[in-house]
């Protein structure tokens, strides 16, 4: 790892560590009458959405980058269903959200600048309900829409004392326990600032349970999943070991915060909530993806079976036997991967997630072509049925472009409505389909486009010279990377003249 990825990784989970600072927000009192307080008007926040956004998005491309970042389409998908859930009922329009998984046994989720929100694997496993999970989503939901991260960068912005990259670092190990630590990195009265910056926490935590719990309640979820989960977290340390002082450090509980929080889940009333499938189905698979060892994976298998042994819900028979699938695929027995994909596509009907996987087992470890044919029309019947899925899509031309279909994979893509121009994978499928064909120019083109897509302007440009090198396209190809090629150049140009003034 570079020098300067260390840096910018560090200030990312910086930010993902720091205690939010006291809000200002104005909010009105909701039709849930949950007595949301009135604390202040935030026009005074010089930090823009725009500016956050981009903020985040630079912040996003170093941590996709790394190793931690699960870039999982089934867990995306679902991590994106619900969150939208929650955003779509909670008092925002400002944030084009995105929700993602990190590797990581803890228990914690984090939220950077612009709406990007993280959530651990171990979080998702040890969830004993979906409305949980939910709770601590919709809490960090409440973190972005009341722009904590945005405030306390705004407020250092004019210290000449400090730096932001420092104050973050310094911050990150004040909060990981070791004051020592944080007096070593920061430098002459920063120290002081940043234990200062700490009292601010509360107030902010207080904000999140109450505008998350407003979401959750509005969403549909238990409201006692909140309550439930800080609870247990609170009462019960000895029982997650290490896990749960990752999300205490982070998002520092009190007797206050536990208190109010029972309190207004009392006032509400209970709600009752099904969990979904999926969520059971997300939790065995992110049982087996956060393992990277095959001991590991053998105990997983080991574990789930017992379980299957004395399970009695039809949907948790499914979920283990899903997750049986998964684990045999790691440790590469592909038959009985293939029989526990079968086994709970059957048990579970016409879910996603379980189709999804019948297909690729049956495509990958079936018997001959004809269980391809079988595999691609239950992919292409997938997106028939799911068309927004991603996922869906995303399995489909997978599997066009593993029979070398690829003017049929090309057609696809484009008609597809799942994924848009500007998802860097969408150009990703189509530069594969272009260099199976040996159109070069077209490849090239579509790399420079994914790479543009990802705000890279110099890898693009990179790419639409070698297209325009290559030039085996016809007049229409060639003018096409002849005019990206130019306004990839001019921006850079551009943006260098930005930096010198």
């Amino acid at each position: 790892m570079s020098a300067k990825r260390f840096i910018i990784s560090l200030v990312s989970a910086a930010l993902a560590a720091m205690p939010p600072v006291a809000s200002a927000s104005g909010l009105a009192t909701d039709s849930l009458n949950l007595n949301l307080p009135s604390m202040g008007a935030v026009a005074g926040t010089e930090l823009s959405p725009a500016e956050e956004q981009k903020l985040g998005e630079e912040m996003m491309r170093e941590i996709k980058a790394d190793p931690s970042y699960l870039n999982d389409t089934e867990t995306l998908d679902y991590l994106n269903r619900l969150g939208y859930q929650l955003v779509s009922v909670a008092n925002t329009h400002t944030y084009s959200f995105f929700f993602y998984p990190i590797i990581d046994k803890s228990l914690n989720a984090f939220a950077i600048p612009g709406g990007f929100i993280a959530v651990h694997t171990g979080l998702v496993v040890a969830a004993q309900s979906e409305s949980e999970l939910a709770g601590v989503v919709a809490h960090e939901i409440g973190h972005v829409t009341q722009r904590h991260i945005a405030r306390m960068i705004d407020e250092q912005k004019n210290n000449a004392a400090i730096t932001l990259g420092s104050f973050l670092l310094a911050l990150l190990a004040a909060r990981a326990g070791s004051g020592q630590a944080a007096a070593a990195i920061a430098v002459g009265g920063q120290a002081a600032m940043i234990q200062s910056q700490l009292s601010y926490s509360r107030s902010a935590e207080r904000e999140a349970d109450r505008v998350g719990l407003s979401s959750l309640v509005r969403a549909g979820f238990d409201p006692k999943g909140m309550e439930a989960f800080f609870m247990r977290l609170q009462q019960n340390n000895r029982y997650y070991e290490s896990a749960s002082p990752a999300y205490l450090r982070t998002h520092p509980l009190t007797l206050e915060r536990i208190s109010d929080m029972e309190n207004r889940t009392r006032r509400i009333g209970p709600r009752k909530f099904q969990d979904s499938l999926d969520f059971s189905l997300i939790q065995q698979r992110l049982r087996v993806l956060q393992e990277d060892r095959i001991d590991d994976w053998m105990r997983v298998e080991r574990e789930i079976k017992q379980e299957l042994q004395s399970t009695k819900t039809s949907r948790q028979k499914t979920a283990l036997t899903y997750g049986l699938s998964v684990v045999n695929r790691k440790l590469k027995k592909n038959s009985e991967a293939l029989r526990y994909a079968r086994q709970a596509a059957q048990l579970g009907g016409n879910n996603a997630i379980l189709v999804k996987n019948h297909s690729e087992s049956l495509f990958l470890f079936g018997n001959g072509n004809s269980d391809r044919s079988r595999a691609l029309s239950m992919a292409k019947k997938l997106v028939s049925d799911y068309p927004l899925s991603e996922m869906a899509v995303k399995l489909y031309a997978g599997e066009l472009y593993d029979l070398k279909r690829y003017n049929e994979t090309i057609r696809f893509m484009r008609n597809q409505q799942a994924m848009s121009t500007s998802n860097p994978s969408y150009h990703a499928i189509l530069a594969r389909c272009y260099k199976g064909l040996g159109q070069m120019s077209r490849h090239y083109m579509a790399v420079g486009d994914m790479y543009l897509a990802q705000n890279d302007k110099r890898a693009a440009e990179y790419q639409y010279n070698l297209g325009q090198q290559a030039n085996d396209g016809d007049y229409y190809t060639m003018s096409q990377v002849d005019g990206k090629l130019r306004t990839a150049r001019a921006d850079i140009i551009a943006e260098e003249k930005a930096k010198d003034r």
